[in-house]
């Protein structure tokens, strides 16, 4: 099913990820709805002009274009993985952030559109390992995307994986050691107030701001921080929260998130 999102209010601009989208993104709605709601976090998230939702047909080599809004991006075909932006995420394995979408060799925007001429980011969504799609956003105007809006926009994009796989955009099965591979046998390692931590960071939260909003000191709150990274196997906050979303370590159900 592919999914168009109407035009509407831009929104926000940039803010910090919002409870409210993990709730909406990580129940079990059908694709059509979970995909809807991305690109409407996305487009309040960042202030985009425009945005698509792309999907892998590992079995085909191809991706299709499943979602967009703003603009037509020849919703419901398929390319070849390494065409368009969507191609140079698949390739890069990370997110891209380009400028201008012009620079963009056999790009899938209508001739002349306004999103054409302003920067594209393009980010990953992961699962068990494997790249199974993309979220697309066009900036229009704007000649860039500050890396707090891309950071946010792939926390964000992260979270609406696992219902993407739940309604039945599942990848290739992959192989018993790739499972392996990707989630730990052991459990969660984190401890509850690690998790606490996980919850904050998730909500776009600084050291200072979780310090404050748990009663510790920020070098306490830095030191879970780093805790988290070691054991998530990540460098940076917005991969420790990804991880542990993805490995289920992190829950919608944390209190943090409705308070």
């Amino acid at each position: 099913m592919v999914v168009g999102v109407g035009e509407g209010n831009p929104g926000l601009g940039a803010v910090p990820l919002a409870a409210t989208a993990f709730g909406s993104l990580y129940a079990d709605p059908p694709l059509s709805s979970i995909l809807r709601q991305l690109l409407r976090h996305s487009r309040r998230l960042v202030g985009a002009m425009a945005g698509s939702v792309s999907l892998v047909d590992p079995a085909r080599d191809r991706y299709a274009k499943m979602a967009e809004y703003g603009a037509s991006c020849q919703l419901g075909r398929s390319f070849p993985l390494g065409e368009g932006v969507t191609g140079q995420v698949m390739d890069r394995r990370r997110p891209v952030v380009l400028a201008s979408y012009g620079a963009v060799p056999a790009g899938h925007l209508p001739a002349g559109h306004p999103a054409s001429r302003g920067a594209v980011a393009a980010v990953p969504i992961w699962w068990l390992g494997e790249v199974i799609g993309a979220n697309v956003v066009f900036a229009g105007g704007r000649s860039q995307f500050t890396a707090t809006e891309v950071d946010e926009l792939e926390l964000l994009t992260q979270v609406s994986a696992a219902g993407i796989v739940r309604a039945g955009a599942r990848p290739a099965d992959p192989s018993a050691e790739q499972l392996t591979a990707a989630v730990p046998t052991s459990g969660s390692p984190v401890t509850p107030r690690e998790l606490e931590v996980l919850a904050l960071l998730g909500l776009g939260m600084s050291d200072r701001e979780v310090a404050a909003r748990l009663a510790i000191s920020r070098k306490t709150a830095e030191k879970h921080v780093g805790a988290l990274l070691r054991k998530t196997g990540t460098t940076r906050r917005t991969a420790a929260v990804m991880r542990a979303l993805e490995w289920g370590w992190l829950s919608t159900d944390t209190d943090l998130y409705s308070r």
